[in-house]
């Protein structure tokens, strides 16, 4: 059984060019340098329609709850939770279990 890990962040202005360009390369760089989770997806709403103020969603799988507790703790992780911090980011996060229960449509 697998689970999924999902967050959504809010930053109080909108980022620079230069601090999105850093913020999608500290997630890129996370399969190479932790390597715990079976997928990795960053992006931003189509329309910010209904967004209430998340402008981005960060979608990662894991193989179970030990490895989503190393990723929390991995130095890497750590500095990423810290430059959103000081950006005073508001992240939202939600963390499910992928199974008969939870899955309608497998891959």
């Amino acid at each position: 059984m697998s689970l999924q890990h999902i967050v959504l962040f809010s930053f109080p202005r909108p980022l620079t060019a230069a601090e999105e360009a850093e913020f999608g390369a500290m997630v890129a760089s996370w399969p190479r340098e932790i390597g715990l989770m079976t997928r990795c997806r960053l992006g931003t709403d189509l329309t910010g329609a209904r967004t209430r103020g998340y402008s981005y969603l960060l979608y990662t799988e894991f193989p179970d709850v030990a490895a989503l507790d190393r990723y929390r703790a991995h130095p890497v992780h750590m500095k990423f939770y810290d430059w959103i911090v000081a950006r005073e980011c508001t992240p939202l996060a939600f963390d499910y279990y992928l199974d008969d229960k939870t899955v309608f449509m497998p891959e």
